[in-house]
C-alpha cells in the first residue's frame, strides 16, 4: 500500500527527470538547428508533468 507520501515523491521524481530530459532536448533542437528535436522535448516535458500530477493525485487503496 502506498501512502501519499510515498505518491508525491514519485511524482516529483516523475516531473524532476522530465524536466531534466526535455530541457536536454529542447537544448540540442536549437543547437543542432532542428525544429523535431525542440518539439519532442517540449512534448515530453508536458506528459511528464501531466504524468507526474496524475500520481500525486492519485488516491491510494485500502
Amino acid at each position: 500500500m502506498k501512502t501519499s507520501l510515498a505518491n508525491s515523491v514519485m511524482a516529483f521524481g516523475l516531473v524532476a527527470i522530465g524536466v531534466a530530459l526535455g530541457t536536454a532536448g529542447i537544448y540540442i533542437g536549437e543547437t543542432d538547428d532542428a525544429p523535431g528535436a525542440t518539439l519532442l522535448g517540449i512534448l515530453l516535458m508536458i506528459g511528464t508533468i501531466a504524468l507526474g500530477l496524475r500520481t500525486a493525485l492519485r488516491k491510494t487503496r485500502r
